[in-house]
């Protein structure tokens, strides 16, 4: 993977109970795959050398019916996922940290249309920072002035977990940063998270 001098882990948050949806929105079918494998599969071309996918509600249904064969891929379970998205980041963080990679890129499940680029660009962004300074530091994607993902947190240590509360996910984080910067990017699909039947039929639509 280019970049190794800089390694990066991408994590995928896919614990939550979908409760505005109904159903569990991991298997919910886009196209012939699932809403989760298409997000898995989004990342995984994306080049990182390590993936995390993190699940909690319907854990054993979701590994049983998503099949990844990427050796680069591995399941978390987040036993806490009720309590919030940050257990689930902790989760995620906790992983990659234990094995040697300090800088992340956080994916939501539910967010299948994150264009390459928009990928690309945050990730060589993050690498650039992360070339010139070793604090830690957060980087976020903008479309139309909204605030989307995939999130970029450079330079991660266990000194920041404390700031991890409830559902803000990686927002709690902020306090403990060096650098938080936004990038102004083309990509409505990094603001497109599927939660609510009316944005899924929406979904079913979009042709990708």
């Amino acid at each position: 993977m280019a970049g190794e001098k800089y390694p990066v882990a991408g994590i995928i948050l896919g614990a939550g109970m979908s409760k505005r949806m109904g159903t569990a929105k991991q298997l919910l079918q886009l196209g012939k795959r699932s809403l989760l494998e298409v997000t898995i599969t989004t990342v995984l071309h994306s080049g990182f050398s390590r993936v995390f996918g993190v699940i909690g509600h319907e854990a054993e249904r979701i590994q049983t019916e998503l099949e990844i064969s990427d050796e680069r891929f591995q399941w978390l379970l987040n036993e806490e996922y009720k309590k919030g998205q940050s257990t689930s980041l902790f989760t995620g963080l906790q992983q990659a940290l234990n094995e040697e990679y300090s800088s992340v890129m956080i994916f939501l499940g539910d967010m299948p249309f994150i264009k390459q680029e928009t990928i690309e660009f945050v990730l060589c962004s993050g690498r650039a920072i992360g070339s010139q300074t070793e604090k830690p530091f957060m980087l976020q994607p903008e479309y139309n002035q909204i605030p989307g993902h995939p999130v970029y947190l450079g330079n991660v240590h266990e000194g920041m977990f404390p700031f991890l509360a409830g559902d803000e996910g990686a927002k709690g984080l902020k306090k403990s940063l060096h650098l938080y910067e936004r990038l102004r990017v083309t990509d409505p699909g990094c603001v497109f998270d599927i939660d609510t039947p009316e944005v899924y039929k929406k979904a079913k639509k979009i042709n990708f």
